[in-house]
């Protein structure tokens, strides 16, 4: 039996994980990402990551209904049931027209990097969507029916958040 990697402190000591856990078919219209914020997330972190999805919609090709839940807790529970900052659910293999793919991002997370970390403002909500574009990295893997890991993936998510901070850059 395989042994469990030991969970790190840093992930346990914020309070449980949220439980992704809800319906498998939610009605949801067509292609496209969507937010949906619990709760409790902080209104910067809802205002960047509004303005970030509508950018990405623009840019990446979303072939299937994506929503992403935002929660207020620290962390999300894994695969694994392990806590992390974001998860992505692979569809599973009877996966139809209608059922959504779902990511889980914890929007405690900003509070931790500034006051825990000592990031600014920008640079702590700059860290969160390069976590929801390694997300979204993973979308794609799947979508272009790809193994699911995790090479490539944070540098796939640098280059979507520097493509998106330059674009913002050269329209102010």
């Amino acid at each position: 039996m395989p042994t469990r990697k030991p969970i790190p402190d840093y992930l346990l000591r914020y309070g449980p994980p949220h439980r992704a856990i809800e319906r498998r078919v939610i009605p949801t219209g067509g292609p496209g990402l969507r937010l949906r914020f619990y709760p409790g997330v902080d209104d910067r972190l809802r205002d960047q990551l509004k303005e970030f999805a509508q950018w990405l919609r623009r840019e990446l090709e979303f072939l299937h209904p994506v929503q992403v839940t935002v929660v207020a807790q620290a962390t999300v529970m894994g695969l694994d049931g392990a806590p992390g900052w974001a998860v992505f659910l692979i569809p599973p293999p009877e996966y139809m027209v209608g059922d959504l793919v779902r990511i889980y991002m914890a929007g405690g997370k900003l509070a931790i990097l500034e006051g825990e970390y000592g990031y600014s403002q920008e640079e702590a909500l700059t860290l969160l969507c390069q976590v929801l574009a390694h997300e979204i990295a993973h979308y794609e893997q799947w979508r272009d029916g790809h193994e699911i890991s995790e090479d490539g993936v944070s540098e796939r998510a640098e280059l979507i958040v520097s493509t998106y901070q330059e674009r913002a850059r050269a329209v102010s």
